[in-house]
């Protein structure tokens, strides 16, 4: 019954209602994740159509072969590492490889030293207190002297080829990192890490890729990404505040440098299997949009500095629009909903809903367009009925993250960086 009516209403309304009903979306939502990645594929589903036309078979070359450390760098993973150093053992010729043991009391050292004992070009680095991750990525740079250091979570495995795929863009002296793609090793431990593999698909896969061709790409994955050393040395290597994979990308691009996206460069990593956990999570990284791009950053969009970029003032300007004021416009709309009930209210969230759902299913056949494992994304993507409340519930956890973090600045009271490392770090 109730569909009927919805059918009748909709079927009533007015191309100007109609486009009224869906403005929220059409400016929230559309632009950016719906007919951005849109854009993207539909260029590069006209170039395989003109080489398949042509002939011409496109292949992923590998001739790009810099010498390159993997830094492996965790608190108390002992459970983990070795299959994460497994993963990278015969990865890529000659790979040096660096774990550093950030003050465990697990015995991670121990695991990493039982791997360096076989494999001669790994080097154990353990410190005795903890000081945090960009401490302990710091701590690794005088092992080595590689061209290029990729970081690894001591959490997550490599896919195969991942370090051939992320090193190539390094043939452009001008890329100084490049973000490799982070996705869920076990997506159906339950429902809520089934969300979130279709999420980082979604989100990571193809939002960098959409941000990568703009060139406004603000973030490498902590998880698993690239740099050229001699750039991060220029630009003073990692700080210890939070968000310091953000805040190392930002300071390269503030020296002129361009960021990268290996979309095939996959790395795979556990997801959170809590809501609680999971909107910690999310928060954490929240805050980093205030600290980084609002405070510490905020000097890339002012276009009378000599370094002034337009790809970084745009980056910018997408941040603060997508992430800060669309979302306070999204909580202005649901409170104004609210004191203001119609006949019709029911009607119009279940016309979001499938507009949301036909959104979904566009990503979701772009996905398939453009990954190697179809199987695997088909039965990821079955879950897409429950994206749109499930990013409903992210907006509420993004507008909590900003809020807090413009009031009190909460990340620097987050545990991520020890008390002692957080009390001498300036807080932006």
């Amino acid at each position: 019954m109730f569909l009927q009516h919805w059918l009748n209403w909709f079927a009533s309304l007015t191309p100007r209602e109609l486009l009224w009903v869906l403005f929220p979306i059409l400016v929230m939502d559309a632009p950016r994740y719906a007919l951005g990645t849109f854009a993207v594929w539909l260029c590069d589903f006209c170039e395989y159509l003109w080489n398949a036309l042509l002939g011409r078979e496109e292949t992923r070359r590998f001739d790009h072969q810099p010498r390159c450390c993997a830094i492996v760098a965790g608190l108390n993973e002992a459970d983990s590492l070795g299959q994460t150093l497994d993963s990278l053992a015969g990865a890529y010729p000659n790979l040096q490889i660096v774990v550093v043991d950030d003050g465990s009391t697990d015995g991670m050292s121990e695991v990493a030293s039982r791997f360096a004992r076989s494999h001669p070009n790994t080097t154990v680095v353990r410190k005795p207190d903890r000081g945090g991750k960009s401490s302990a990525l710091n701590a690794a740079l005088p092992f080595t002297d590689a061209e290029i250091l990729i970081c690894v979570d001591s959490d997550s495995h490599l896919g195969e080829g991942a370090i051939w795929e992320i090193v190539q863009p390094f043939v452009d002296p001008r890329v100084a990192a490049v973000s490799g793609t982070v996705l869920v090793r076990k997506p159906f431990v339950n429902l809520l890490t089934w969300v979130q593999a279709l999420e980082y698909y979604r989100c990571i896969f193809l939002g960098r890729m959409f941000t990568s061709r703009l060139g406004i790409l603000g973030i490498v994955s902590g998880a698993f990404g690239a740099y050229r050393r001699e750039a991060i040395l220029q630009v003073g290597a990692w700080d210890v505040g939070p968000g310091e994979d953000g805040d190392l990308t930002l300071r390269l691009r503030r020296a002129g440098y361009d960021i990268a996206f290996a979309p095939y460069a996959q790395c795979f990593t556990n997801p959170v299997q809590q809501m609680g956990r999971l909107s910690k999570q999310r928060r954490r990284w929240e805050w980093a949009v205030i600290t980084l791009e609002c405070r510490k950053h905020v000097e890339m969009a002012n276009p009378f500095r000599a370094d002034f970029r337009l790809s970084n003032f745009v980056m910018i300007v997408d941040r603060w629009l997508y992430s800060i004021v669309l979302q306070y416009m999204f909580l202005g709309y649901v409170i104004w909903m609210a004191f203001n009930p119609h006949e019709y209210m029911l009607h119009q969230f279940l016309t979001f809903y499938l507009a949301y759902l036909l959104m979904e299913i566009l990503q979701l056949m772009i996905l398939l367009f453009y990954c190697d494992e179809r199987k695997r994304v088909l039965a990821i993507g079955a879950v897409f009925p429950l994206m749109p409340l499930y990013y409903v519930w992210m907006r509420f956890v993004t507008i909590w993250a900003i809020t807090e973090e413009l009031i009190t600045r909460r990340s620097y009271k987050d545990n991520f960086v020890p008390e002692h490392v957080r009390n001498v770090t300036w807080h932006w």
